[in-house]
């Protein structure tokens, strides 16, 4: 279901959106539009990629993994000064 959605996008990219339309690379502003946020959407996507893939790195560069105990974990949690 199409809607509607007004958006200032001032003069500088207004005017390139149109010469993007006027030089047949889009048939409408709405594709140019379109294709901006999915590519935008993309470009987010592999920064969060990148950002994990580098706390993998980050958690793998730690050193070997410790063994501990979920439940005295908390129990020490509950009796920690700042525990409420």
């Amino acid at each position: 279901m199409a809607r509607t959605m007004t958006v200032d996008l001032g003069s500088e990219l207004r005017d390139y959106v149109q010469f993007l339309v006027d030089s047949g690379d889009y048939r409408s502003n709405s594709e140019v539009l379109r294709e901006s946020l999915r590519l935008l959407r993309e470009k987010q996507a592999a920064s969060k990629l990148e950002q994990l893939r580098h706390l993998i790195d980050e958690g793998e560069g730690s050193g070997d993994p410790l063994m501990w105990n979920a439940e005295e974990f908390l129990e020490r949690m509950k009796k920690a000064p700042h525990a409420k």
